[in-house]
């Protein structure tokens, strides 16, 4: 089933839903948003969270398998998914250059390295996690994501 995703009042994107065994997988695409944004499906008068959209390939993407059991507190029809909103803004992708005392306030900034550009998510790892890109800025440690 394809399910529109809707941001302003606009079609921006699809979540795609197919069985797949005891689970639901899961697909969503659409055009890339600047700040965290977390998928909610809606339908019935109900509404759940489906997930946190990532930065791929100049859009945002989210795949995810559910259980029977995890889909029992969401719509029973689900007629289509939107951002959940947010207290405030996320910084947009143009100020990619942050100050440490910028950052410091920050929940999510955009940064570059070696011309590449990431999402520095803030952390909190007990340890380091192979694999993940982890940096210290603004004396917060902070996950990076490539965008």
């Amino acid at each position: 089933m394809v399910i529109p995703i809707i941001c302003g009042g606009k079609r921006i994107g699809t979540l795609e839903t197919r069985r797949e065994g005891p689970y639901t997988r899961f697909e969503a695409r659409c055009a890339f948003v600047p700040g965290i944004r977390r998928l909610c499906v809606f339908g019935g008068g109900r509404s759940s969270v489906l997930g946190v959209m990532q930065p791929e390939g100049g859009a945002l993407v989210l795949r995810r398998a559910l259980s029977r059991d995890a889909l029992r507190s969401f719509p029973g029809t689900i007629e289509y998914a939107a951002f959940r909103e947010e207290r405030r803004p996320a910084p947009s992708p143009e100020k990619n250059e942050r100050t440490d005392e910028k950052a410091a306030k920050e929940d999510a900034i955009y940064i570059t390295e070696d011309g590449v550009r990431y999402l520095a998510l803030p952390c909190a790892l007990r340890r380091a996690v192979p694999g993940t890109r982890v940096r210290e800025i603004g004396g917060r440690r902070w996950l990076l994501f490539r965008c």
